[in-house]
């Protein structure tokens, strides 16, 4: 299939580096409103046309999937257009910043057999494919509930630039970072979730953030509470996430790749020492099956490449994706509600 993508910023790079490697998918053109800017990176990367208005992409290349990684003010028009001329279409987190835009997305989709995603990339990592195995196999007993701790340093490449794109959106640069440890919260409790606390604070250097700490809580209608820490002032970036069961709980390090599975135990000394080689042992296998499956890739291309295969086979069996459109909407839904809010 033949894919074209729209926005030749830093991350489109990303994209192309995982789309390398993907089967039955060639990038065939590039488009960006700046014309340097798109006919560089389409001579850096060998893909043969170039352009800098997106229509004129869309009548010239017999496209059957676009990326569009633009800012996400721009994501709806852009995919709108895709969907009216039958083209399959990724679009890179956030799917939009407001709820209404949204549902224009759904609206456009009624009645069309194109395919929708959006590239929650967290989902498609190694080690959360794996903890999603086993929760949906229920290994861990019932869900009780998530944490997810999002955590930056002021060093932050968005947060520290002034004039970044990101401070322009509602909620800045936590609205646009909120997106993920919220759609890793609606996949692990498999529920529709309802935000039910927030509290936002000010405690970093910079003028231009209003707020770059804040703690979230969310509830589910059947499947238990999420609670959501962000930080732009940490010592250093961690993405964690607990995930409580009934039976088990599940330790997911999302920037080592590290899965732990935590059973049973008492508060005795011969439970607290099996405990500590259980946990050892779990961080040694994943510490090998990550130098393994990481030989020659990048976490970040791993977890696209699998996004674009995933994408595909739903486009060439006729089944939803892993990120369905409504499952996006809801994650917008979510995240404009904070963001008003504080």
């Amino acid at each position: 299939m033949n894919l074209g993508i729209v926005g030749c910023g830093e991350v489109a790079k990303e994209h192309l580096r995982a789309l390398r490697s993907v089967r039955g998918i060639n990038v065939v053109a590039l488009c960006d409103k700046d014309e340097k800017t798109s006919e560089r990176m389409s001579r850096e990367w060998n893909v043969k046309a170039h352009y800098t208005q997106y229509s004129e992409m869309l009548d010239e290349e017999d496209l059957s999937i676009v990326s569009v990684l633009t800012p996400p003010q721009f994501h709806i028009p852009i995919a709108v257009e895709a969907i009216k001329r039958g083209v399959h279409v990724v679009i890179e987190k956030p799917l939009t910043m407001k709820a209404n835009e949204a549902n224009l997305l759904l609206e456009a989709l009624k009645g069309s057999s194109v395919k929708l995603t959006v590239n929650h990339i967290m989902l498609f990592s190694k080690v959360m494919t794996e903890a999603s195995r086993l929760i949906r196999s229920g290994r861990i007993g019932d869900v009780l509930g998530v944490e997810v701790a999002f955590l930056g340093t002021q060093d932050d490449l968005m947060a520290s630039n002034q004039s970044h794109w990101c401070h322009k959106l509602p909620g800045g640069r936590l609205g646009e970072m909120l997106p993920h440890p919220i759609y890793a919260a609606q996949s692990v409790l498999d529920d529709e979730l309802s935000v039910d606390s927030i509290v936002a604070e000010k405690r970093g250097k910079y003028p231009w953030m209003k707020y770059d700490e804040l703690k979230a809580v969310l509830r589910g209608q059947k499947n238990g509470w999420a609670d959501i820490y962000v930080s732009f002032n940490a010592a250093r970036p961690v993405i964690d996430i607990g995930v409580f069961g009934t039976r088990k709980m599940l330790k997911i390090d999302m920037i080592n790749q590290t899965l732990v599975e935590l059973g049973e135990r008492s508060l005795s000394k011969v439970d607290s020492a099996r405990d500590l080689l259980g946990q050892s042992s779990d961080l040694f296998l994943s510490l090998v099956k990550n130098t393994i499956g990481f030989l020659g890739a990048s976490r970040m291309e791993y977890s696209l490449r699998n996004m674009y295969v995933s994408f595909l086979d739903s486009i060439t069996n006729g089944t939803d994706p892993v990120v369905t459109p409504r499952m996006a909407c809801e994650t917008v839904r979510i995240t404009e509600e904070i963001c008003n809010r504080i």
